[in-house]
């Protein structure tokens, strides 16, 4: 059960790393070197497309960490070993 739970939670984390650490890195990239392509057309395609990846992996992981995070605090709480 832990296992599990401490899977779901790391699924979690890596979403919420794509979502926000990566088109971070990239924006920090185009300001500290600008004569890198920043549009849609260049480099500025990755940065949008880890914020898709991120919202579209969040919308099934937030269920499934949720939902283990809940059925392991139900499982500790009755199982005292």
């Amino acid at each position: 059960m832990k296992k599990v739970f401490l899977l779901s939670q790391v699924l979690f984390a890596i979403n919420i790393i794509i979502l926000i650490i990566i088109p971070a890195i990239f924006l920090i990239l185009f300001n500290i070197f600008p004569n890198l392509d920043s549009s849609e057309n260049g480099l500025g395609a990755y940065p949008l497309a880890c914020f898709i990846w991120g919202i579209a992996g969040l919308m099934l992981t937030i269920p499934f960490a949720v939902v283990m995070a809940i059925t392991y605090a139900i499982y500790k709480k009755y199982n005292n070993h």
